[in-house]
């Protein structure tokens, strides 16, 4: 399942980027882009992305992808990456290969091609232990225990969360400042809300949940029309 996974693209053509952005959203899979080598890496430094699909010619730079690939692997070791690129020589596609891409993509590239490829990766990753889902999830005063199903708060158990919410809860802090969309939120409750207004109730119940262990809760934060993101 690729529902509400994290795809980061770095891309400096405007129109490449929009279109790769829209196709992947419309299978609800979270994207964020760049158009720098530079923007990429001040956004992907704390977040690791489930997949990396990195141009390798940035701004006129030749390299750029490449070195950047480099870095960002400094930060997340083994991190999945997809380059799509026009350098499509022998020496370049090694060249890719042995730093650890996952595949290397010629351009121009079809639209559901590409969605196909992004989504097969996906699934890769999902199967790696390498990438298994964590444990227990913390995110500053927040502590997801996964296998034990409980939820804290500032070190105080948050009662009575449901499956969907803590599916929901799952979601949100999956991807701390990033923003969940009505689609992708339902998709992560494995098909139990397909309405935003109902997902709204059950963001509202949560928030109740965890103001009745901390009244100054804010983490959650509405995002008008579009959905919810998990403030850090």
């Amino acid at each position: 399942m690729t529902a509400n996974a994290l795809v980061a693209i770095v891309e400096d053509d405007t129109d490449q980027r929009v279109n790769y952005c829209t196709a992947l959203e419309k299978r609800f899979i979270k994207v964020q882009s760049f158009a720098t080598k530079q923007a990429a890496l001040d956004g992907l430094s704390r977040t690791r992305p489930d997949l990396l699909v990195l141009d390798i010619i940035l701004d006129q730079e030749y390299d750029a992808g490449f070195d950047l690939y480099s870095q960002l692997c400094h930060l997340h070791p083994g991190l999945p990456v997809l380059f799509l690129t026009e350098r499509v020589g022998d020496i370049d596609t090694v060249s890719g290969l042995r730093m650890g891409a996952w595949d290397y993509q010629p351009k121009p590239i079809s639209i559901d091609y590409f969605v196909t490829k992004v989504e097969s990766l996906l699934r890769l990753t999902k199967h790696n232990p390498k990438f298994a889902a964590e444990k227990v999830v913390t995110r500053g005063q927040l502590c997801i225990d996964i296998q034990r199903h409980t939820v804290h708060w500032c070190g105080q158990q948050v009662a009575d969360i449901t499956v969907t919410e803590f599916k929901l809860l799952e979601a949100l802090s999956q991807y701390p400042n990033t923003i969940n969309t009505y689609q992708g939120l339902a998709a992560a409750t494995l098909g139990g809300v397909v309405a935003n207004n109902t997902v709204s109730t059950h963001i509202s119940n949560i928030k109740r949940k965890f103001i009745s262990v901390d009244p100054s809760f804010a983490a959650i934060r509405a995002e008008y029309g579009q959905g919810y993101r998990w403030r850090e």
